[in-house]
């Protein structure tokens, strides 16, 4: 995996802006940035959030873990598939995935896709 500075927004902290990590590029081409609550107000949040871009014809790697998420679409439209069932997205859509839900999205509608995601560890089974 290769680190790259993608430009983005970055206000002066204040203290209320909950600031991101350096950005990361995958294989996949598709961009992932970490928020970084450990510097913001709030240090001991529950759960874990990043924003991520696939870039316009490309996918997600499929992805399947032990904590539950949900995500949400900023911009852009694709297909989003969970164990199998492919349905549309687009901006302001809201999706969750069980622990263990195989997932990916494929930005095939010709723009890139930006997703918010969160995520935090499922209870135990």
């Amino acid at each position: 995996m290769t680190k790259r500075q993608v430009p983005q927004f970055q206000a002066e902290s204040d203290g209320f802006l909950v600031p991101f990590g350096p950005t990361e590029v995958e294989p996949d081409g598709v961009t992932v940035t970490e928020a970084e609550f450990a510097r913001s107000v709030f240090p001991g949040v529950p759960f874990k959030a990043a924003r991520f871009v696939v870039p316009a014809g490309g996918t997600s790697a499929p992805d399947q873990h032990a904590v539950q998420e949900i995500w949400v679409v900023h911009a852009g439209t694709g297909t989003l598939e969970v164990d199998g069932r492919r349905s549309l997205v687009g901006p302001g859509a809201m999706v969750g995935f069980a622990s263990r839900a195989v997932h990916e999205i494929f930005a095939d509608q010709g723009e890139d896709l930006v997703v918010y995601s969160f995520w935090w560890s499922a209870p135990d089974e």
